[in-house]
């Protein structure tokens, strides 16, 4: 509950499924603003209380923005969490900007955008582009001091390599201002569970909440072609190729898909606090849920098991074609960044 100043006391009550705004970029695809309004409106109807979004991804936060403005009887502002970012404002690292004066002005761009007078949720986005220094030493109290001022709810990092946000919380903790809320990415999933052994790290070190974005790995384990501008090295490209085509080839019998597998898998691991799924409609919403749903009775994570002997050998295929990039993160920020 918020105070009279606006500062929220404790973890604020997330869903266990939250949506995932930056497929509205298109970059997944089209993603008119009625489908985005659809896809809102189903998430909060099946009870998500957290949508995330980021300057970065297009024009995300106005679809957003105007799909909340447009449900507001339905729902009002204080039924969801907004989760926004700042930092990161295109893919070079000359496109990241953590100036104390940047973070107050895209703070303010991002209420404009989104029609809200708070964020409950303010990240710095995709941390590891920068020095440390420049989140530790000006963006953070820059965002703690927002803080204060009740227009930020919870304060926190997201980024790809584990190990820089663990230092940047560690660090935090050390100074007596623990982050509220750790967003990792494509970090827990079919071919990578690393963020697992660092979820604990992440609680000793005095994250409230922490995030698992992208059960899909961006695209990578759905069904279709991966997105050219996936980071991936060729090798598990080729083997998540391998899987799409046995999962094919036993589709007569199994009528399963890998994104479906991938999915049951990601959601059964319980030790985060909200799984961030993209999802650009409806139809993708409802999707999400039945795989959670499923996801809590088969438990793939503690080593549970489908029902069906023919989807079961599919997926110990699937696990065993994957197993060798178990550990295997690639390289962030890329090369030509």
């Amino acid at each position: 509950m918020a105070n009279s100043t606006g500062l929220v006391a404790g973890r604020l009550p997330l869903s266990k499924i939250g949506l995932g705004c930056g497929v509205f970029s298109g970059a997944y695809g089209l993603a008119p603003q009625t489908d985005a309004t659809r896809a809102v409106r189903a998430a909060l109807s099946n009870g998500v209380s957290l949508v995330d979004t980021s300057p970065y991804y297009g024009d995300s936060e106005l679809k957003l923005g105007s799909a909340l403005l447009e449900l507001k009887d339905e729902f009002p502002r204080s039924s969801y969490h907004i989760c926004t970012k700042v930092g990161r404002y295109g893919y070079h690292i000359s496109d990241f900007d953590y100036s104390a004066k940047r973070i107050s002005e895209s703070v303010q761009e991002s209420m404009r955008r989104l029609h809200t007078d708070y964020l409950d949720i303010v990240l710095c986005h995709d941390v590891e582009f920068v020095d440390i220094a420049q989140i530790v030493d000006v963006a953070l109290p820059k965002l703690l001091e927002l803080k204060q001022q009740g227009l930020v709810r919870k304060v926190g990092i997201s980024g790809y390599p584990l190990d820089v946000l663990l230092r940047i919380c560690q660090i935090q903790q050390e100074r007596g201002t623990p982050l509220d809320v750790c967003l990792s990415y494509c970090n827990l999933n079919l071919h990578c569970q690393a963020l697992a052994a660092f979820v604990p790290k992440l609680r000793a070190a005095g994250v409230e909440t922490v995030i698992a974005a992208s059960p899909l790995s961006m695209g990578l384990l759905s069904d279709g072609e991966t997105p050219e501008w996936h980071p991936a090295k060729p090798e598990l490209k080729n083997a998540v190729k391998q899987c799409i085509d046995l999962v094919r080839s036993c589709n007569e019998e199994s009528k399963i898909s890998l994104a479906e597998i991938a999915e049951s898998y990601a959601f059964s691991y319980g030790d985060v606090d909200v799984h961030l799924v993209g999802a650009k409609t409806a139809q993708e919403v409802e999707h999400a849920f039945r795989a959670y749903s499923r996801a809590q009775k088969l438990q793939l994570y503690s080593s549970g098991k489908y029902e069906d002997d023919n989807i079961q050998n599919i997926y110990a295929q699937i696990k065993t074609i994957l197993e060798p990039f178990a550990e295997y993160t690639w390289p962030s920020p890329p090369g030509n960044a």
